[in-house]
């Protein structure tokens, strides 16, 4: 019970970290620096939604993590070629190019599944079947969540 305070305060701390840094003039800073806000955000928001114990935190952290970049490089090439493909014209493409297109976002969608299932199956080695059923849930609301806030501070911009 100790070790679950100590963890939740060590990444509570990492967060008020995170949130204290200043912002950074150049774009490309500022944009590591939130992402790195939103990380630390999501690893407390998960931790609290888990439960996780000591033991539970080592062996899932790991995983998560390499879970999480695998994905990430996955989404990243997926979002690349979704915006290549926005250029596109579809009325000017030929049907075997417009074919290939469509073919390569069901194989990038099957991709991302694949590796949600190999993950999956990690996942049940580290946590115990509750815990990964609100792994899941914790993730979508956390998404829910930084919708909302996106969608918050858009219109608190649009009415200064």
């Amino acid at each position: 019970m100790k070790t679950n305070i100590l963890i939740s305060r060590s990444v509570l701390l990492l967060f008020v970290m995170l949130f204290a840094l200043p912002g950074y003039s150049q774009n490309g800073q500022r944009k590591k620096v939130l992402k790195e806000k939103i990380e630390a955000q999501k690893i407390a928001y998960i931790t609290n939604a888990l439960s996780l114990t000591a033991t539970e935190a080592q062996q899932f952290w790991p995983v998560y993590n390499e879970f999480s970049d695998k994905n990430e490089e996955l989404q990243k090439a997926f979002r690349k070629n979704n915006i290549e493909d926005r250029d596109v014209n579809t009325e000017t493409i030929s049907d075997k190019e417009a074919l290939e297109m469509a073919d390569n976002q069901i194989i990038q969608a099957q991709q991302i599944l694949d590796l949600r299932k190999k993950y999956h199956i990690e996942f049940k080695k580290v946590l115990p079947a509750k815990k990964l059923l609100k792994l899941y849930q914790a993730e979508r609301d956390f998404k829910k969540y930084l919708l909302k806030e996106i969608k918050e501070r858009r219109e608190d911009r649009m009415k200064r």
